[in-house]
C-alpha cells in the first residue's frame, strides 16, 4: 500500500437464502485471499459474520478481524500454499480462543500477542465472537533480522500486554487503526513492523516453555473449556472434544488415566456448585439449584447427587440446616 489508498474490506455474513456450508465457503475464500489457504468449520449453528479490514503496505500487511466463533486449521496439504512462508503476529482484541503449533497451545486473550508461521501445520479455535489485529510478514525477514532459527520461533506461546512484545502489540492495534484515518501516515509507521517483530522474537526465544506433551496440553485446554461452562446445562462431551479439537474417544484417552473420566469430573464439578448454593441459600427451590449448577432436569438431579453424595439434596439441606 502506498499513499492514500484505502484499506480493502471483505465482508461475509449468512442470510436465510444462503446455508452455513456456502457462508463458510465463501469465508474460507476470503481467508485464502487475505491470509493462507486454511480449513475454517463452524463451531455452533445460527447467523455468521466475519469482517476483515487490510491494508498491504511495502513488506508487511496488517489487518483487523472480527468475527463469529470458528475452528480454523492449516492442514499438511495447504502449506506449499503460497510458497514463501510468512510470520503471523496476532493481538487479541476481543473473545477467548487457542492457537496450537509445534506441540504447543497458546492462549487468545485480553491484548496478548501470539506468533504462528505458515510453513508448518497449526490450528486456532473459537467459541464466541473474536476479534484480532493480525500482522503478516515474510518469515525470512524476519528470521535474518533476529538471527533465530525458524525451527526455534516463539510460536503458539501468548505474551501478556506487559512488557516488550505488549508494546509491540499495542504498536500494531494502532497501525490497524491508523490505516481508516491517516493511510500515508500508517505506511511509513509500517516500515519498522518487521524489525520490531524481530525484537520480540529476539526477546523471547531463550524463554520458550520447556516442551509438554501435546496430550498434556490438550488436556489442560479441556479442564479450562469445562471449568467456564460446567454450568451451562447444555454442555455437552461433543461440544467439549470441538472446543478443544479433539475426537470425543481422543478426549475420553486423555482422561481415564486419572482417577476421573471427563463424564465424572463435570458431574462432580456441577454438585460442588449444588453444594455451594445450598449452603449458601438454603431457602432457594431445589430446582434452581439443580438448574444454576447445569442438570437439564431435577431427575438428573437427584440421581447425580445421590450418587455423589450418598443423599438426596434435600437430605443434605436438612442435615445442614
Amino acid at each position: 500500500m502506498r499513499g492514500g489508498v484505502e484499506p480493502a474490506v471483505m465482508e461475509v455474513r449468512s442470510t436465510p437464502e444462503v446455508s452455513q456450508q456456502e457462508t463458510f465457503e465463501e469465508w474460507e475464500a476470503v481467508v485464502a485471499a487475505a491470509y493462507v489457504p486454511l480449513v475454517v468449520t463452524p463451531v455452533r449453528s445460527g447467523e455468521f459474520r466475519a469482517r476483515i479490514v487490510q491494508s498491504r503496505f511495502d513488506g508487511i500487511d496488517v489487518s483487523m478481524v472480527t468475527a463469529s466463533g470458528q475452528h480454523l486449521s492449516r492442514i499438511p496439504r495447504l502449506l506449499h500454499e503460497p510458497e514463501e512462508p510468512i510470520l503471523f503476529a496476532s493481538v487479541t482484541t476481543h473473545g477467548h480462543g487457542w492457537l496450537e503449533q509445534d506441540g504447543r497451545v497458546g492462549e487468545l486473550a485480553d491484548g496478548g500477542l501470539t506468533l504462528h508461521v505458515s510453513s508448518r501445520p497449526f490450528s486456532a479455535h473459537f467459541e464466541q465472537s473474536w476479534g484480532v489485529v493480525s500482522v503478516q510478514v515474510p518469515l525470512a525477514a524476519v528470521v535474518g533480522a533476529s538471527g533465530v532459527p525458524a525451527d526455534r520461533l516463539p510460536t503458539a506461546v501468548r505474551f501478556p500486554p506487559e512488557g516488550a512484545a505488549g508494546i509491540v502489540g499495542r504498536f500494531f492495534c494502532g497501525l490497524a487503526q491508523l490505516q481508516y484515518t491517516a493511510p500515508d501516515q500508517a505506511a511509513v509507521l509500517a516500515k519498522h513492523g518487521t524489525g520490531l517483530l524481530a525484537s520480540v522474537v529476539q526477546l523471547a526465544a531463550g524463554e520458550l516453555p520447556r516442551d509438554e506433551p501435546a496430550q498434556t496440553l490438550a488436556k489442560q485446554r479441556a479442564l479450562a473449556f469445562i471449568q467456564r461452562h460446567y454450568a451451562d446445562p447444555e454442555l455437552t462431551i461433543d461440544q467439549v472434544a470441538g472446543a478443544c479439537a479433539v475426537s470425543r474417544r481422543t478426549l475420553y484417552r486423555l482422561f481415564e488415566q486419572g482417577e476421573d473420566g471427563v463424564a465424572a469430573m463435570l458431574r462432580r464439578m456441577r454438585i460442588e456448585r449444588a453444594l455451594a448454593l445450598i449452603r449458601t441459600d438454603p431457602t432457594r427451590p431445589l430446582l434452581s439449584v439443580g438448574r444454576a449448577s447445569g442438570f437439564v432436569s431435577e431427575r438428573q438431579f437427584y440421581r447425580a447427587f445421590k450418587r455423589e453424595m450418598g443423599m438426596t439434596p434435600g437430605e443434605f439441606r436438612s442435615s445442614h440446616a
